[in-house]
């Protein structure tokens, strides 16, 4: 009987660590100095199919839209660790995973800004993919 206490107690507070160790984008999980590199990359490597007009980021082109009700509509109660890993592996159309893990960590961070997630103290780096699947893309608050 001891022990089935022990054990359940144990499994409680291992469940209450985990769920303490969740995170939203609300959180700010990139930071604002990332954003410049990922528009540059963006421009060059997402805009032709994203958007067909020049200078707007709007998903008006052949791919389907990444910005508002598109983008939450899509990734709601997925993990920004999935959204990079679909952008890593399928983009650029012509040539995915052609791009360091950097540089989709930083077009993943500034496809969060253009959906007005907000910045935070640190870069969201691919060296924490553990904990960023377990940061959850959430709707407006």
């Amino acid at each position: 009987m001891m022990r089935a206490t022990i054990f359940s107690y144990l499994c409680l507070a291992l469940t209450a660590t985990a769920a303490a160790e969740e995170g939203s984008v609300w959180d700010g999980v990139y930071s604002e100095e990332q954003t410049v590199a990922g528009a540059k990359l963006f421009a060059e490597q997402c805009l032709s199919c994203h958007s067909n007009k020049s200078g707007q980021v709007g998903g008006h082109g052949p791919s389907p839209s990444i910005i508002g009700e598109d983008f939450v509509f899509r990734w709601v109660d997925s993990s920004v660790a999935d959204f990079y890993d679909v952008i890593r592996q399928t983009m650029p159309q012509a040539a995915p995973n052609s791009l360091d893990a950097q540089q989709y960590a930083d077009i993943t961070a500034y496809v969060l800004k253009l959906n007005n997630y907000p910045a935070g103290e640190s870069p969201l780096r691919i060296e924490d993919y553990v904990a960023l699947q377990s940061v959850w893309i959430e709707a407006a608050q």
